[in-house]
């Protein structure tokens, strides 16, 4: 993973946690799909998934969730999420997300996701303007995608 990804802050709490004191595993996907949320709202200045769906009939619905648990997530450090896109096509992206606790690894899920409209789910290319901003933040995602000839060179 580069040093390009963003890092997002969680605290864990008890109602988090199952009988055995750590989160429930059911409340992982959860954690990393917040952390996506808060990366698109740093990346594109505020704009979140609501916004993006309300304001721009832009749905970006997931359709593959992958996660390796190595170690348990508990309530007695903050969860740290490190999201990053890994992939990036013409309509779809993946995410990497890495969750730590104490700098060490806890998970690392890999989702992906495919750009639609609002209205009627119809799989589009991804928006210009987002475009342009991943390729701007994550550079390996230009060299990506440049085999299709959508970066400039």
């Amino acid at each position: 993973m580069s040093d390009e990804g963003f890092v997002w802050r969680r605290r864990v709490s008890f109602g988090d946690c199952d009988p055995a004191r750590i989160a429930y595993t059911g409340r992982i996907p959860e954690f990393a799909l917040e952390a996506i949320d808060a990366f698109w709202e740093d990346l594109l200045d505020g704009v979140n998934w609501f916004k993006m769906y309300t304001d721009q009939e832009l749905a970006i619905p997931f359709v593959r969730m992958e996660m390796t648990f190595k170690k348990p997530v508990t309530p007695r450090a903050p969860l740290f999420c490190r999201v990053e896109p890994i992939a990036l096509g013409n309509s779809s992206m993946t995410f990497e997300v890495t969750g730590s606790q104490d700098d060490i690894a806890c998970f690392i899920a890999h989702f992906v996701c495919v750009f639609v409209t609002a209205t009627n789910f119809g799989k589009i290319s991804v928006p210009p303007p987002i475009r342009a901003k991943l390729e701007s933040r994550f550079p390996a995602l230009c060299n990506q995608v440049s085999k299709a000839g959508s970066c400039e060179e």
